[in-house]
């Protein structure tokens, strides 16, 4: 307990104290009115108080053109179809579409006439200076050894807690992620990379479910730990790719179509599993969940930079598909997956449009239609029917019974847990998956199971840290829809195991058994590290930016 403690609290307090700089790109000097800085790759310029370059006169609309860093400190401009027009050089600018402009050219928005300049060397000297002073990420290897010494430790408490029952290829796959781990650490530190935090957390929480795999299903622990390198190799691939905003934005359609089909696919196909037909049956060992893998696509679909987010044909695009993603998952009667797509959606259309009211009025009307769905569902409406009430005679025994015996067997545990491979909640259906937060606390104890908790809180928090040094909002709406699921995820998963919320069969990122989920949250790690903007904080950001 007090070396996994050692092990998070470092690279939880690192994440949060550490800080990127915002830098200045240039000026937008306006005639007679002074100077704004540009800390911004994207930028509003108009009346609205909002507006990241705010100019308060009646002849600017309150959103009037979009101000675009591009690459070899090039600018791009575009009019919003502002209602006095924007000009550059005498020119007027067609709102359709978007001019690249260099420092000098002459912008007149409204009458207002001004113009781009470039930071003064010494302020490029001192932007490169302030960023040297941005405390470092913590090194590595301390971390590094201590998870080391924390997965040896678990293989000999599997080894004592179960015996004859453990497999020798479940010990193995644990010796071979801490193989994994390393080389993963000292090939990118000799590339140049710093700030390993979120990957530390990430193999930490993998640790623990592989033990947890190896406790409740030996012979899953292969299956699990190939997924696992699946999910790191397509987090490493995501990384890269997303260098370019470009080539991401272009791969939209692709994956609109490919999660279209997955979803159809699975709707004809689909294998029921504790009520929900959201599983795809391959052979006999093997089976897969789109759902998961389209949660990658849905956010990064919904993410867009602000020419999109001005865009309503892309909105609407992104409204229909979230509309078909919601339907499918109700028809699959998987409500789980279905409210945090739809908590993601909100999160993402607040994002994109500031409008709060809007907001309210999507969450009253999925409220409604929860209702009608509850009249027509009948196995939905009966978990609601024992919410709060799994410990009263009529439910202990039938609806309540997961979650009593994972109140009870967790309670059991205590606060440092009976040890690995030695409780007794791994008899239960699905302990090891919806109900795995009992099944930590039972055999780690409490404090883990709340560490576990606080790691996922803690990159929810990073994410939104960082939205004032984001490159662009594409990567900060990336960040904030992958917080928004995971803490979504891990609030039914955990709420639904202790009767505070419907169980409601959904997993805990990176913890839960089950391979297409472990795969799936390594993967959206990646939408964390595009977000990171600290300097060489790793493969999604080039050491210049």
């Amino acid at each position: 307990m007090v070396l996994a403690a050692y092990i998070l609290l470092i690279a939880i307090v690192s994440l949060l104290t550490t800080r990127a700089t915002p830098e200045i790109w240039g000026y937008y000097m306006v005639e007679e009115g002074g100077g704004f800085p540009i800390t911004h790759w994207e930028n509003v310029i108009g009346r609205s108080r909002s507006a990241d370059i705010n100019i308060p006169l009646t002849t600017v609309s309150n959103n009037h053109a979009l101000l675009i860093r591009r690459d070899e400190d090039k600018w791009m401009v575009k009019d919003l179809g502002s209602q006095n027009g924007t000009k550059v050089n005498g020119y007027r600018l067609d709102p359709d579409k978007r001019y690249i402009i260099s420092p000098g050219d002459q912008i007149d928005m409204g009458g207002v006439i001004s113009t781009i300049t470039p930071p003064s060397i010494e302020e490029t000297r001192n932007n490169r200076f302030m960023r040297r002073l941005d405390k470092e990420p913590v090194a590595p290897w301390k971390i590094l050894l201590a998870i080391t010494i924390f997965q040896l430790l678990t293989i000999v408490q599997l080894v004592l807690g179960m015996g004859e029952e453990i497999t020798a290829s479940a010990l193995l796959c644990i010796a071979l992620l801490c193989v994994v781990m390393w080389a993963y650490v000292m090939f990118f530190h000799i590339t140049g990379s710093r700030g390993f935090e979120m990957e530390m957390i990430a193999f930490f929480l993998s640790t623990i479910n592989l033990a947890v795999t190896a406790s409740s299903d030996p012979g899953s622990v292969v299956k699990e730990f190939i997924a696992l390198l699946i999910g790191l190799a397509l987090m490493i691939f995501m990384c890269f790719y997303m260098r370019d905003l470009n080539r991401t934005r272009k791969v939209k359609p692709v994956l609109i179509g490919l999660s279209i089909a997955a979803l159809l696919i699975n709707l004809i196909f689909g294998t029921a599993q504790y009520g929900a037909t959201n599983w795809i049956r391959i052979g006999d060992n093997l089976s897969v969940q789109p759902s998961e893998l389209v949660k990658l696509a849905f956010i990064l679909i919904g993410a867009g930079t602000l020419e999109e987010l001005y865009d309503r044909k892309n909105t609407v695009i992104y409204a229909a598909f979230s509309l078909f993603c919601l339907g499918c998952l109700a028809l699959m009667s998987d409500f789980g997956t279905a409210l945090i797509f739809f908590a993601t959606y909100l999160v993402v259309s607040f994002l994109r449009s500031g409008d709060f009211s809007r907001f309210v009025l999507t969450g009253v009307a999925a409220g409604a239609m929860g209702l009608i769905v509850l009249k027509f569902k009948p196995y939905i409406a009966s978990r609601f029917n024992a919410w709060g009430h799994v410990w009263e005679p009529e439910f202990m025994d039938d609806l309540g019974y997961q979650q009593t015996r994972t109140m009870s067997f967790g309670a059991g545990g205590g606060m440092l847990g009976l040890g690995a491979g030695n409780g007794s909640l791994k008899y239960i259906g699905a302990s090891n998956t919806d109900l795995v937060f009992g099944f930590v606390m039972e055999e780690w104890g409490f404090i883990i199971a709340v560490l576990l908790v606080l790691c996922i809180a803690t990159l929810s928090v990073f994410a939104v840290m960082h939205i004032v040094a984001g490159r662009s909002t594409f990567y900060t709406i990336l960040a904030c829809s992958a917080a928004t699921m995971f803490l979504v995820q891990t609030m039914l998963n955990v709420f639904g195991a202790i009767d505070l919320f419907p169980l409601t069969g959904v997993t805990f990122p990176f913890v839960s058994t089950g391979g297409t989920s472990l795969l799936t949250s390594w993967a959206m790690l990646a939408y964390f590290k595009a977000a990171d903007m600290r300097r060489n904080a790793g493969p999604a950001v080039g050491k210049e930016e």
